[in-house]
């Protein structure tokens, strides 16, 4: 399903105009300034250079230009700081953008006259960052780069439905939880996906929300009753203090604390913290940086944060990589074989 886009928060960020008009004419791409040396191994090298040249790229966002402009994508820099980038300026943006371009891996999907090519650099953890390329009358485009969690867990949608912005590079999926619950996210993996996959009336995906701020505060005496621990999971564009400037699937969120633990981001050194959140009508993965959370985290606090869902469609082998539980290979017999005495 095409659709047109709706002017919300992410929707309004406007792309740095060193990057968002390249124009890949014939296989050959006009880089951004003070990117030196790539590797583009599908492309025609520059006038002057060699087909292969060295990657010299390893913190892409450490240093940027003391002459660079200032950023205006205050939503996307916020995004980019929950998995552990500091984007400060269209410097640091692009070449962020293009080394993930050069160096993630490589999908695409087709619809009709349109080819939409996938970037995924996988930093490990889960982290990811998406650069996203169309392709039409063979001439390519950028569309889109942005953040992404590749979460742990596994989460059945149905009645589900989705919009695609093919020259945006992006996909918004709308479905409901087990539980009835409606839910509206960003679709990170569109390019990796079977195609065989939406004739399925319910999908698997992995779910996690990036935050922009998140508060951590005692839990309160009482459970559910008035005055204790309030559960919330709200899309943010209903709410009159958010509606607008939130994007379609931005989220206010409260609830109990489940489990943490502290993640590094192995490019930046950031640290970063993912939390087990029980919103009350589902558990949910959320990622959010350090600097950006407020309180003590301890199993069973209160955790309010502001969020913009993604997630991932799953394929049977990644499902399967992801089961917790019994091993279904073993015969019941098997398990009492081993029982001792010390055991």
């Amino acid at each position: 399903i095409c659709g047109q886009k709706t002017n919300g928060r992410k929707r309004t960020y406007e792309r740095p105009r060193d990057y968002a008009t390249t124009r890949l004419r014939d296989h050959a791409i006009t880089r951004p300034r003070d990117y030196a040396t790539t590797r583009l191994r599908d492309h025609a090298p520059l006038p002057g250079q060699s087909r292969i040249m060295k990657v010299d790229m390893p913190y892409p966002i450490t240093h940027p230009s003391y002459e660079s402009e200032p950023f205006g994508g205050t939503v996307m820099a916020e995004l980019f700081e929950a998995i552990g980038f500091e984007v400060r300026d269209e410097d640091s943006y692009n070449r962020l953008a293009e080394y993930a371009e050069t160096s993630g891996e490589r999908s695409l999907m087709h619809r009709e006259d349109t080819t939409l090519h996938g970037r995924c650099w996988k930093l490990g953890g889960g982290l990811e960052v998406w650069s996203m390329l169309y392709e039409r009358e063979g001439e390519l485009f950028y569309a889109d780069c942005r953040p992404a969690f590749r979460s742990r867990y596994v989460r059945p949608i149905r009645d589900w439905e989705l919009i695609e912005y093919v020259e945006d590079g992006e996909a918004i999926l709308k479905g409901c939880t087990q539980q009835g619950r409606s839910i509206v996210f960003e679709l990170q993996n569109l390019t990796e996906a079977d195609p065989s996959t939406f004739r399925r009336p319910q999908l698997e995906v992995a779910l996690a929300g990036l935050a922009y701020c998140a508060q951590a505060r005692p839990a309160p005496l009482k459970g559910r009753r008035k005055g204790g621990l309030s559960y919330r999971f709200d899309l943010a564009e209903r709410l009159p203090e958010y509606e607008e400037d939130a994007c379609e699937n931005d989220y206010a969120i409260s609830g109990k604390l489940l489990a943490w633990r502290e993640i590094k981001n192995p490019v930046s050194a950031s640290d970063l913290v993912w939390i087990h959140v029980d919103v009350g009508e589902i558990y949910l993965e959320v990622l959010v940086n350090r600097r950006a959370l407020s309180g003590r985290l301890d199993i069973g606090c209160r955790i309010t944060a502001n969020i913009w869902l993604q997630g991932h469609l799953l394929e049977t082998d990644e499902i399967t990589t992801r089961y917790e539980g019994v091993d279904p290979g073993y015969e019941t017999s098997d398990f009492w074989a081993r029982l001792r005495r010390g055991n």
